[in-house]
């Protein structure tokens, strides 16, 4: 188990990301000391690194991934659901049906989010090819009347 300045030095974020990070409910140390102080797990730091690479590799806010990672908790739990004992038998395929459903529009939902960023990135890269292009062009006018 790790206390939080570990934490924050194996994370590269500030003891107050980290507070800050559980206060949002996005991360939360799997245990305290005596005196109150967090502990963590090493599957505790992973989930911090998953949480700090998708803030970095998305330029998604913490609300937004707060978003992605309750709809992959429900997903996982829709999924234990699905695959569980209770709901072997043909007689519950309407249940199956239903859960089968809701893990649908869950991931459709993850999805979504993705796919809004995803279009907002684009847009952000054709702004600058249209940028490149137009300087690319002024280039070749300015050479060309240099060449004359």
């Amino acid at each position: 188990m790790y206390q939080i300045e570990e934490v924050a030095k194996k994370t590269n974020l500030t003891k107050r990301a980290l507070r800050y990070y559980e206060e949002l409910g996005l991360v939360s140390p799997s245990g305290r000391t005596e005196s109150g102080y967090r502990l963590y797990t090493d599957e505790d730091v992973t989930h911090i690194l998953h949480v700090k690479n998708t803030r970095d590799l998305l330029g998604a806010s913490l609300q937004e991934i707060k978003e992605i990672m309750d709809l992959g908790k429900r997903y996982e739990l829709l999924k234990q659901d699905y695959f569980s004992d209770k709901h072997a038998n043909d007689q519950h395929v309407g249940e199956k049906l239903r859960l089968l459903t809701e893990l649908e529009v869950t991931l459709r939902a993850q999805r979504d989010v993705l796919q809004e960023k995803l279009n907002k990135l684009t847009e952000m890269l054709q702004g600058y090819d249209e940028k490149l292009t137009r300087i690319t062009n002024k280039k070749r006018e300015l050479e060309k009347e240099i060449k004359e």
